[in-house]
């Protein structure tokens, strides 16, 4: 039993019961409202991207978040680059008078005229971010998946009933459709990802930092992160990774499983702290497998901003980098090793002092 305030990763099968899930089963209903009531901290947010042909990259994300009141309020994140290089970093929030719904059975999200929905189960998925409401920079693309959904456990990262929970709907997929950029229109297409988050309380309450990191790797389908809990909730690391190819999981490992390694250390752009750019995570099989994922950087900063936070000590810096990615996998006569483009994210709750 864990001790009080020590936080983890809830994987127990009482903890999977309790929550209504299953392990290798995945409900239409994950990907819909999580924190339905209105008590201050909720938060609650769907996202996707795509690593596009001819350089494009597209990051989308619909927040669905409670004011200090209690009132849900609305906020979208647009970020679109060309060969690494930002050509927006948009956030539009949405008055709480404005014209907001999010479904309680599916991924049905509304933000007066721009959405986020399901048109089939976890299998397909319509964004439309209208560019009227965001500076002529905009976006209307479908994705479809070409995997299976993941969840590492309940998703649930656990400190005494406070929680940040994550659920991948969508961890590699195809993106067809056309971006907006300065009122001009450009059809695009690529692999995408799309995952929802949520939780009870401000994520800096419990977290001190995560790593992220997604890719398309020659037809390998890559998911990691390492999220560390605060020192004040048991300062533990949980580490995941995760590898598909089509249908077929090649790696899912959490937790003691795996490690992570941090590896280069670059100043923040902005708060010039040394911010991880760089990192590996590797899987040792009790059979002499290994599995090993490096993301890398390279220093190319797409996005960075700070986060909304309640400390009154430390602002929260988020970043994401446009890397390449390795894969290394030897287990038995299987032998893969391949590279190419990826998304490397760091929300650092202790980014920077007030």
């Amino acid at each position: 039993m864990a001790q009080p305030n020590q936080g983890r990763l809830l994987t127990d099968d009482a903890s999977m019961s309790k929550l209504g899930l299953r392990r290798s089963k995945f409900e239409e209903w994950e990907d819909a409202l999580r924190s339905p009531n209105t008590e201050s901290g909720e938060y609650e947010w769907w996202y996707a991207d795509g690593h596009l042909q001819d350089g494009w990259f597209l990051q989308v994300a619909f927040f669905y978040n409670s004011e200090g009141d209690g009132t849900k309020a609305g906020l979208i994140d647009l970020n679109i680059a060309k060969d690494g290089e930002k050509l927006c970093d948009l956030h539009k929030r949405f008055e709480l008078s404005a014209d907001l719904y999010v479904g309680k059975d599916k991924c049905d999200v509304r933000f007066e005229k721009s959405s986020f929905n399901s048109i089939d189960g976890l299998r397909k998925y319509h964004i439309h971010v209208d560019p009227d409401e965001m500076e002529g920079f905009g976006a209307d693309v479908t994705i479809t998946a070409t995997t299976p959904s993941y969840r590492p456990g309940t998703g649930r990262w656990d400190v005494d009933g406070r929680h940040f929970s994550w659920f991948v709907a969508v961890p590699g997929g195809q993106l067809t459709g056309e971006i907006i950029t300065n009122g001009t229109k450009t059809k695009v297409e690529g692999n995408a990802y799309h995952d929802h988050n949520w939780g009870n309380v401000p994520m800096e309450n419990i977290l001190d930092n995560w790593l992220w990191g997604r890719a398309d790797v020659h037809g390998l389908t890559v998911v990691s992160a390492s999220v560390r809990f605060r020192q004040d909730c048991g300062g533990r690391e949980v580490p995941l990774l995760f590898i598909v190819q089509g249908d077929e999981v090649l790696v899912n490992a959490v937790d003691e499983q795996l490690v992570c390694l941090e590896g280069v250390k670059r100043s923040h752009p902005v708060t010039s702290k040394p911010t991880s750019t760089d990192c590996i995570y590797i899987v040792n099989s009790a059979g002499g497998g290994v599995a090993e994922v490096r993301f890398n950087g390279q220093n190319k900063v797409v996005a960075t901003f700070p986060f909304p936070t309640t400390s009154k000590d430390w602002k929260t810096w988020y970043t994401r980098y446009a890397g390449l990615v390795t894969v290394n996998i030897v287990d038995g006569e299987k032998h893969i090793r391949t590279s190419d483009l990826g998304t490397l994210e760091v929300m650092d709750f202790l980014g920077q002092k007030m």
